[in-house]
C-alpha cells in the first residue's frame, strides 16, 4: 500500500502536544497573574517571581495555537484535494467546528455562574459576536466568555480565505502564492513590532485577531499536504528543526522581533510534519510513552473549548489552603489537578456533540462524493477521487476505534469516510 493512502497517526500527537501546551500556558497565567514576561527596553524582563521563573518554559505554551493552525491547514487541504467539492467542504467545516463551539458558548455564557453574561447590552453583545464568530474584531469581546475562543473565530475566518488560497495557487503556483501571503503576514507582524517598540504598548487586541496575520502560518500546512499528495519534494523537509526552534524561542524574548515568534513556531511545526512524512513507511518515533497524546489529540477540540473557564476554580480552592507557602505553586498544581476532570468532561463533550455533528454532515455529503466529475459525465473511480478503497477501509475503522488524524483540531467524519467507501465499492 502506498504510504500516502495510510492514516497519518502522528497528527493526533501534534494536537495533543498543542492542547497540553495551551493548557499549561493558561495555568501559568491563572497561578501567577501573568503568562508572559514583561518587557525591559529591548528584551524581556526576568525580574519576576521565582515561581514564574521556575515555570518559565510554560510561557511559550501559546505556541500550541501555531501547531493547531499548521495541522489544520494540512488536514483541510488534504481532505479537499481528495474530495474537491466546495459545497461538501463548507458543510463539513461547518458541522465539524460550529455545533460543539455553539454549545460551549451557550454553556459558559448562560449556565456557568462565573462566566455567565448579563442580560444587558454588553452581555447581549458578547453573546451575538461569539455566536457570529466575529468577537475577535473587538477589544471588548476578544477575550469574552472564554478567552480561548478568539482563535476559533480566526480559524473560521481562515476557512473563508481558503478558496482565495486555492485560486492563487491555481493562478501562480504554490511558491509565488506563499510569497504573497507570507509578505502580508510578515508585514503585519513587522507593523505590530514597530508599534510595540515605538509606543511601548502592543497593538489593540483586534489587530492580533485579524486572520491575515495567521494566513501564511496556516497555509504552509496546506502546502505540505499538497506536495505530500502529489508526490513532490516536501517543502521544509530539508530545513533544520534546531534552527527554527532557536528562532522561535529566541524571538519570543526580543521585543523588536516578538511577533515573529508565532510564525517561527509555525515553520517549526511544518518542518517537523514534513520530516515525519518523509520517513515513508518507517514508524514515527513516538513510542508507547507518547501514546496517551493521541487520545488527548482526539479530544483536543473539546479540551480547547472547555478548559479555560474552569481554571478559575484553582485560586478559589487555593484560598482555602492558605496555610501552604508559595501560593502561586499551589494554584498551579491545582490547575494541573483540574486537567483530569476537564479531560473527562471533554471526552463526554466529544461523544455528545462532536461525533453526532460529524455524522449529521454525512446526510448532506454522502450522495455526491464527486459532484463536479459527475456533472461532466466522467466515471468516478477511487483513483480519480484520490480516495482508494483500502485507505477508506482503514480510515473508517480507525476513526471509529481511535479517532482520525485529519479534521479540524480533531477527527474527520466517520460517517463520510464509510459512505464514500460504499460509493466506490
Amino acid at each position: 500500500m502506498n504510504h500516502r493512502q495510510k492514516h497519518i497517526d502522528f497528527l493526533d500527537h501534534f494536537r495533543g502536544i498543542a492542547v497540553v501546551a495551551v493548557f499549561l500556558f493558561h495555568s501559568l497565567g491563572t497561578a501567577c497573574g501573568r503568562n508572559q514576561l514583561p518587557w525591559a527596553n529591548w528584551i524581556a524582563n526576568f525580574d519576576v517571581s521565582r515561581t514564574f521563573l521556575v515555570l518559565l518554559p510554560f510561557s511559550l505554551g501559546w505556541s500550541g495555537v501555531a501547531i493547531f493552525f499548521v495541522v489544520s491547514g494540512f488536514c483541510i487541504h488534504l481532505n479537499f484535494r481528495r474530495k474537491p467539492d466546495w459545497r461538501d467542504f463548507t458543510l463539513r467545516r461547518f458541522f465539524r467546528i460550529y455545533p460543539p463551539y455553539l454549545f460551549a458558548v451557550l454553556f459558559f455564557s448562560l449556565l456557568i455562574p462565573w462566566s455567565r453574561v448579563g442580560f444587558d447590552l454588553l452581555g447581549v453583545s458578547q453573546l451575538w459576536t461569539h455566536l457570529a464568530l466575529v468577537h475577535n474584531f473587538d477589544n471588548h469581546s476578544f477575550f469574552g466568555i472564554s478567552p480561548a475562543f478568539w482563535s476559533i473565530a480566526v480559524e473560521a475566518q481562515i476557512y473563508l480565505l481558503y478558496p482565495i488560497l486555492v485560486a492563487l495557487v491555481a493562478r501562480f503556483g504554490w511558491r509565488r502564492s506563499l510569497i504573497y501571503i507570507g509578505a502580508l503576514e510578515v508585514g503585519l507582524r513587522a507593523l505590530s513590532n514597530v508599534v510595540l517598540v515605538s509606543t511601548g504598548e502592543s497593538p489593540p487586541l483586534w489587530f492580533y485577531g485579524l486572520p491575515f496575520i495567521y494566513w501564511f502560518s496556516w497555509s504552509i500546512g496546506a502546502a505540505v499536504a499538497d506536495a505530500y499528495l502529489s508526490g513532490r519534494t516536501l517543502p521544509f523537509f530539508n530545513h533544520s528543526l534546531l534552527a527554527w526552534s532557536a528562532a522561535a524561542i529566541g524571538t519570543a524574548f526580543l521585543k523588536p522581533l516578538a511577533s515573529f515568534s508565532f510564525l517561527f513556531f509555525a515553520l517549526l511545526t511544518a518542518t517537523a510534519i514534513a520530516k515525519l512524512l518523509g520517513r515513508g513507511s518507517r514508524p514515527v518515533p513516538f513510542g508507547r510513552f507518547f501514546a496517551p497524546l493521541r487520545r488527548v489529540g482526539l479530544w483536543s477540540y473539546s479540551i480547547y473549548l472547555l478548559h479555560q473557564p474552569f481554571l478559575v476554580l484553582a485560586p478559589r480552592v487555593a484560598g482555602k489552603l492558605s496555610f501552604f507557602g508559595h501560593p502561586q505553586i499551589v494554584v498551579f498544581v491545582l490547575c494541573l489537578c483540574l486537567w483530569f476532570p476537564i479531560m473527562a468532561l471533554s471526552a463526554i463533550w466529544y461523544r455528545i456533540f462532536e461525533v453526532p455533528s460529524i455524522a449529521f454532515a454525512k446526510r448532506f455529503t454522502t450522495n455526491a462524493p464527486n459532484r463536479a466529475l459527475q456533472r461532466t459525465g466522467a466515471v468516478v473511480t477511487p483513483a480519480a477521487a484520490s480516495l482508494p478503497s483500502s485507505h477508506l477501509d482503514h480510515a473508517a475503522d480507525d476513526l471509529v476505534q481511535k479517532g482520525g488524524s485529519c479534521g479540524n483540531l480533531g477527527t474527520e467524519s466517520i460517517a463520510t469516510a464509510r459512505s464514500v467507501r460504499r460509493t466506490h465499492e
